[in-house]
């Protein structure tokens, strides 16, 4: 079997990061990357990037959640996407976003297709029974476009009802 898929984790919350860690690597079928501050996690998608950044980066997902003392726009996650919007010829890497929040307006941005297309939005409380499967799905199954596709229209049909 050649390299398992690589996921970079970060998150302000260390132990919310060694949890999902652990769970992941339970699995035996993934590399992980934990990182504690931004600074890391940036140096980490560098690092990953191919060819200077014009094609799509080598990461196989990227877990993250919201920083609390940053503005909705200034995360980690539209860092990323701003880099990727600028390559005609670079994807949107994956993301899972594990949140204690669920506001509306939060997931809105996150999971907007044109924005932070984040392929799963799940909560801290109980993100354990979720994180391998969905992992999976997104990695092996290549399914990270429809599982925003569900997620959005998920949350579009909340908010009409």
């Amino acid at each position: 079997m050649g390299n398992k898929p690589v996921v970079l984790l970060y998150d302000l919350d260390n132990v919310l990061v060694d949890e999902c860690s652990m769970l992941i690597g339970q699995t035996g079928l993934y590399t992980t990357i934990n990182t504690y501050n931004e600074t890391n996690a940036r140096e980490v998608i560098g690092q990953y990037n191919r060819c200077f950044g014009l094609l799509t980066n080598r990461l196989s997902c990227v877990i993250t959640g919201w920083n609390r003392y940053k503005k909705p726009r200034d995360q980690l996650l539209f860092t990323m996407r701003a880099q990727e919007k600028r390559s005609a010829l670079r994807s949107a890497t994956p993301v899972i976003l594990v949140a204690e929040d669920h506001r509306y307006d939060l997931r809105e941005l996150a999971l907007d297709p044109m924005g932070g297309f984040v392929s799963a939005y799940l909560h801290v409380d109980d993100f354990e029974e979720y994180i391998s499967d969905t992992l999976h799905k997104i990695v092996f199954g290549k399914r990270a476009h429809e599982m925003n596709a569900i997620a959005y229209a998920k949350l579009k049909h909340e908010s009409s009802d």
